[in-house]
């Protein structure tokens, strides 16, 4: 069985607490942790990848698969937490807290810089390859905004060479959507779209059609629609999803910030039709839902017992692109 050793550290000494266990909002405060880059995975898309199927918690940024390319602190701050792991899903990570109450997250480092590596160094030849957690109990080690943490790399689930960034509260029980605390200025710019290419009606699958008639079963329609952002020839998830009955909104999400208890439950928002691969991306979200999510603000398909309907979905992403996508039902 896999094991994490978890160490409580005083700077400049240290005193070592060995405790083996099992495994298991304000625009442009933040700086992109990658320059001149842009994204490649959004906030909350699915993932399959791990032990179970779980949301991405952050942003991907591009570092053009490349490892060693330098990832900087988003602001100032100081570290709260290393995660010395080569497996697992975030690999190599450095977790900064910072005076507006936010904390960051850094994963799939190559390697840390140089003011935690002799730390890092030290463990490993302790504890070899083992997972091991590194809690820091004062904000000795600090870091400024632009300076480098450390350097891109693909350790843990990570294929390619990338930098995952993510934002988190103090206490880390939510994760929120950290493109809302960057100027989307800064990224490269890439062309970009919303796109519909398949629906699915009662658990059928259609390809979408603009104005097409569908069939629906049951006492409700239960539509699903696999929706994205191209963004360089690269599937990202979008951001939100308003569905109308005769222009009446019925259902409405925005995936902007989640509580990290619901990290593995995404067929809250994706049909398990969803599938990806290293090589196949196909998110079909849920317009229905039987569940009080957070990020369901309108949720009342269920209420509408018609056997006929004029549909309309709204989509949108975090760069400002929209689409708008009708169709017709009735019951079969």
């Amino acid at each position: 069985m896999e094991q994490k050793v978890w160490i409580r550290y005083f700077f400049p000494t240290f005193l070592l607490l060995f405790i083996i266990v099992s495994a298991s909002h304000a625009f442009g405060q933040f700086e992109p942790p990658v320059s001149n880059s842009y994204v490649t995975a959004t906030f909350m898309e699915f993932r399959s990848t791990g032990n179970s199927p779980h949301f991405h918690m952050g942003v991907d940024f591009s570092t053009f698969l490349r490892e060693g390319v330098e990832i900087r602190a988003a602001e100032d701050g100081y570290v709260v937490r290393l995660e010395i792991d080569e497996g697992g899903i975030y690999g190599n990570t450095i977790v900064l807290q910072h005076e507006n109450g936010y904390r960051t997250l850094y994963a799939h480092l190559q390697r840390f810089a140089e003011k935690t590596d002799f730390i890092v160094n030290m463990l490993k030849a302790e504890f070899g390859k083992q997972r091991v957690v590194v809690e820091f109990l004062s904000d000795d080690v600090k870091f400024q905004r632009g300076e480098v943490i450390g350097y891109s790399g693909k350790t843990g689930e990570a294929t390619q060479p990338h930098a995952h960034f993510e934002v988190r509260d103090k206490n880390e029980r939510y994760a929120y959507d950290p493109l809302k605390f960057i100027d989307l200025k800064k990224l490269k710019p890439v062309q970009m779209g919303i796109g519909i290419q398949s629906i699915l009606i009662s658990d059928k699958e259609y390809q979408y059609v603009p104005g097409a008639s569908y069939v629906f079963s049951g006492d409700y329609p239960k539509i699903s629609v696999e929706a994205y952002t191209e963004l360089a020839k690269n599937l990202l998830g979008v951001k939100e999803i308003k569905l109308y009955f005769s222009n009446e909104l019925v259902y409405h999400i925005i995936l902007d910030e989640i509580p990290l208890e619901l990290y593995e439950k995404p067929y809250a928002v994706y049909h398990e039709k969803t599938t990806m691969t290293s090589l196949v991306y196909r998110a079909f979200y849920k317009l229905y839902s039987e569940e009080n999510l957070p990020f369901v603000r309108v949720n009342r398909v269920g209420e509408f017992k018609n056997s006929a309907y004029d549909v309309k979905i709204e989509i949108s992403d975090i760069f400002g692109n929209s689409g708008v996508f009708t169709f017709t039902l009735k019951k079969g």
